[in-house]
Order: structure tokens, then C-alpha cells, then sequence
């Protein structure tokens, strides 16, 4: 009968102590090969997916906007109040009014539930001119309003409510994802003007790809271009 009882056979400790030497070395290299990258260029370590919205500015506020808060929400006649687009579930959500950043950069809303409406921009139902509004991707846990912009096609619809209730419907014209570099260089530019330069505008802008977080950013913008149609 056995005793149940495993006898360990001797191993040359000196080779083992190599082995696992050796490996250790190759896991700092590579631990700090793709550290320096992620840290430098907003590379991820590869296998390790890590949705984008999950490095996040942690200061964003993430709390649900109340039914109460959005029918309370004002503002002048002619500027934008509501934001909808069907093709994303995207439906009756605010529009903040903001300017520039200290550091002259397009402000964000507070909120990623809210989104944002530049106000040197055009006014909704004007005619001529871009509307431009942005929104975030997401917050640390949560996405946020814009976060599946980058999926609607040419011809989707965006409705515009304005404070005096008169509503302007926008299509799809455009949708790109660029580089941040390439958003600051040229795509900016574009983005206040309308691509349709006889017809009214509207610009949508939110983040993607990459967290950086040498510069607390993200590496890629989505700017999507609509027409006015009504």
C-alpha cells in the first residue's frame, strides 16, 4: 500500500537559480520597454485592452443628469439648447454653452452626460456658419454621451433644439478619426467652417484612441461634419 507520500527529487539548484535569473532580467526589459512606450507615445502594452474611457480625466463628473435638471435647462432664444441622434441613443441631452481654456484649447463639458457648444461658433437655425459642440468619449468608469460617435454613417440625423423650441435637423456629410496632431494642423480649421460652404453647418468633436499620460490626453480626436437640411 502506498503512503500517499510524494519523495521530491533532488534538482541541480545552481542551473534552476539561472533559469529563473534569466527570466527575471527578460521581464524587467520588456516590463520597461513597454512602460517607456506607453508612457512616452499612449501605447498599450499588448494583451492587456484597456478601454479608453477607463483612463479618463478622474475629475470628470460622471453622475446621470436628472429629467428634472435637462427640462430645466436654459438658454437664449437663438442658441442650442437639446442635442439628439437617434442612430446612437443619443436623446434630449444638454447643451452647454463655453469658451477657451486658459491654455486657448476648445473647453469641454463638466459633465459626460452633457455635451458642449463653442460660442464663438454659428448659431442653430442661422443659415450659414458651423455649429460646433463637443462631448467626451467617457469618464473613468462609464462612457460617456459621445462615445459611439464615430459609428454614424452619411445621411444619420442630428436634431438641434434651440431655447425658443424651433428644432433644425442636420445630416452626416462626414465622419473621420485623425490624430491629434493632425485635429490641431488642419482638422480645427475645417471644423469651424461648414463643409457645405452654401448651407449651415454642424461639427461634432469628442477623443479616442490612446490615453497620454505625459500629456493627460488623448492621441486621436473623431470630427464628424453635418449639413443642415431644414
Amino acid at each position: 500500500m502506498s503512503s500517499g507520500l510524494t519523495i521530491q527529487q533532488k534538482k541541480d539548484r545552481k542551473f534552476g537559480s539561472w533559469i529563473a535569473l534569466v527570466v527575471c532580467v527578460l521581464l524587467l526589459v520588456a516590463c520597461g520597454w513597454f512602460g517607456y512606450r506607453w508612457y512616452v507615445e499612449g501605447e498599450q502594452p499588448p494583451l492587456i485592452p484597456v478601454p479608453a474611457s477607463a483612463m479618463a480625466d478622474p475629475t470628470i463628473d460622471e453622475s446621470p443628469v436628472s429629467g428634472v435638471e435637462i427640462n430645466d435647462h436654459k438658454v437664449a432664444p437663438t442658441q442650442p439648447r437639446y442635442i439628439s441622434i437617434p442612430a446612437i441613443g443619443v436623446e434630449k441631452t444638454r447643451v452647454i454653452g463655453v469658451g477657451l481654456t486658459k491654455d486657448k484649447q476648445l473647453d469641454t463639458p463638466k459633465n459626460i452626460n452633457d455635451t458642449a457648444w463653442y460660442t464663438a461658433s454659428g448659431l442653430p437655425g442661422s443659415g450659414y456658419g458651423a455649429v460646433v459642440i463637443d462631448g467626451h468619449n467617457g469618464g473613468v468608469t462609464k462612457d460617456g454621451i459621445f462615445a459611439k460617435l464615430s459609428q454614424l454613417r452619411v445621411d444619420d440625423e442630428i436634431m438641434i433644439e434651440r431655447g425658443d423650441g424651433k428644432k433644425i435637423t442636420y445630416k452626416v456629410a462626414e465622419n473621420k478619426t485623425m490624430s491629434l496632431k493632425e485635429a490641431n494642423e488642419s482638422g480645427m480649421k475645417n471644423m469651424m467652417l461648414p463643409i457645405d460652404p452654401t448651407k449651415e453647418g454642424l461639427s461634432l468633436i469628442t477623443c479616442a484612441g490612446n490615453w497620454v499620460p505625459r500629456d493627460k490626453v488623448f492621441d486621436k480626436r473623431v470630427m464628424l461634419r453635418a449639413v443642415a437640411v431644414n
